[in-house]
């Protein structure tokens, strides 16, 4: 008995050893503590502050939720401390996609991580990179200071333009009429400037592996916009639920019509295309997906649609109500385009974690709008010499109406580009429609200065400016 109790004892203290030496281990050992809003005030009792200044003038805050946007640690004024200790430790911070990552010992740790605002890229910070590039004079489309939307009167079709716009972020740059100075080769792939958004990305249209202007650019030639037409649901590039009624809250049917829960028929395929081959995984980080794509589904009230239904129902977005949409009034009534997207938080498409539009899509590819084709040359006439002209139909993301006569003949319409170069209307479920991907170059992308080619200028097709991944 007494052989066996003390073989117990052994035991007992070899295991008690064991778990100390890992208790100290654990101690000492470095850990990465990734912290965001939601767990900021779980970590609080560890000891860790995050301050924050939005301008170099400002002076730092403290708050209890991490800041999103732009910013980056003030490593000469962040530090941490060691179990009460005045000297300052060795730590790695780092602020990314809106959190903030800690890599010190885990033991007795009190930390300030101050952040700073980055100052915004803009459109002109993008515009100076590129060489070749002069805002044109005379001959662009006038602006609207208060609204940002365009004055336009006929399509451009006998000079290449860069003009000036607003949209969301501020000053865009975009280019008109016939040009042959926005090509960028991406790896193997070209594609085309559509214009310089205002926070300095960089928005391309998809041109294929050639710089071919006529029957080249279509990612794949025949997709339906989505698979059923018969609710104004379907203009959607994600939607909602089906049958929604005007009752006592149109307004909650309206959402629940447009809500983002389903991928639109169209939007499935970009992904597809997208984990594909032609942008080569090792330029995929290079492509921003804050910037986004507007599927501006704002109804607007307009009578003129032939139809035996009363005016009043154009304004409601829901069910198989008659529904005319912003982008039908700017680009075809009034002439007056706009870059802006009137619903941001719903109808701008951005990537998860971004800091803006709705978040809702897994990779940052979408579609050119309505409103870009016009800024571009394009109306709803023939217009064969404008750049984006490529002999073939694609879909825009903007939807047109939702259109019925009757009981029997009811569906919903999107935008599309003709094979003549004109803006044209086609029901959701046309089939023989060509997906052109579009995407958004970050604002500090870098590029060749003098392009690939041996002649002409820098961004022409003999010449394209060139992304470089360092």
């Amino acid at each position: 008995m007494k052989k066996s109790n003390k073989s117990i004892v052994v035991i007992g203290v070899f295991l008690v050893a064991i778990i100390l030496s890992i208790k100290l281990i654990n101690n000492k050992r470095e850990e990465v503590y990734e912290l965001d809003s939601s767990n900021l005030k779980e970590v609080e009792s560890k000891g860790i502050a995050i301050l924050y200044k939005d301008s170099e003038e400002g002076e730092y805050i403290e708050t209890d939720s991490i800041p999103k946007g732009n910013y980056e640690v003030d490593n000469e004024q962040s530090y941490c401390l060691k179990n009460g200790s005045e000297s300052h430790i060795q730590t790695k911070m780092e602020y990314k996609e809106n959190k903030v990552y800690i890599k010190a010992d885990n033991s007795g740790l009190k930390c300030f991580v101050y952040l700073k605002k980055i100052k915004e890229p803009t459109a002109e910070d993008t515009l100076a990179k590129l060489p070749n590039l002069e805002l044109s004079g005379s001959g662009c489309p006038a602006v609207d200071s208060k609204t940002g939307n365009a004055s336009i009167t006929s399509t451009e079709a006998s000079s290449g333009l860069l003009c000036e716009g607003q949209d969301d972020y501020g000053t865009t740059y975009y280019f008109r009429g016939v040009v042959d100075n926005n090509w960028v080769k991406i790896g193997n792939y070209y594609w085309r400037i559509i214009r310089i958004n205002g926070d300095g990305t960089i928005r391309l249209i998809y041109n294929g592996n050639s710089t071919d202007t006529v029957d080249k650019g279509i990612a794949k030639a025949s997709v339906a916009y989505n698979k059923s037409y018969n609710d104004n649901a379907y203009v959607g590039f994600m939607y909602g639920t089906t049958g929604q009624k005007k009752d006592s809250s149109t307004t909650t049917a309206y959402e629940k019509t447009h809500a983002n829960i389903t991928l639109s028929n169209i939007l499935t395929e970009l992904n597809t295309w997208y984990n594909g081959n032609e942008i080569e995984a090792q330029y995929k980080n290079l492509l921003d997906g804050n910037a986004g794509f507007c599927n501006d589904r704002s109804p607007y009230p307009y009578s003129g649609i032939s139809t035996s239904s009363t005016p009043d129902k154009t304004k409601y977005g829901i069910g198989s109500e008659l529904t005319s949409y912003g982008a039908y009034f700017r680009t075809i009534t009034s002439r007056t385009p706009s870059f802006k997207c009137p619903n941001a938080k719903d109808d701008l498409f951005t990537t998860q974690g971004s800091t803006n539009g709705n978040q809702k899509l897994t990779n940052p590819v979408g579609l050119i709008t309505a409103d870009e084709v016009v800024y571009a040359g394009g109306l709803d006439s023939n217009n064969t010499n404008y750049w984006l002209y490529n002999h073939q139909y694609y879909w825009t993301m903007s939807p047109y109406y939702y259109y019925y006569i009757g009981n029997s003949d009811r569906y919903a319409v999107v935008f599309s580009v003709d094979n003549c170069g004109r803006l044209y209307a086609n029901r959701v479920d046309s089939a023989n429609i060509g997906v052109r991907p579009v995407i958004n170059l970050k604002a500090d992308t870098k590029f060749t200065t003098g392009g690939e080619g041996t002649s002409g200028d820098a961004g022409s097709s003999t010449n394209p400016y060139v992304v470089q991944l360092s």
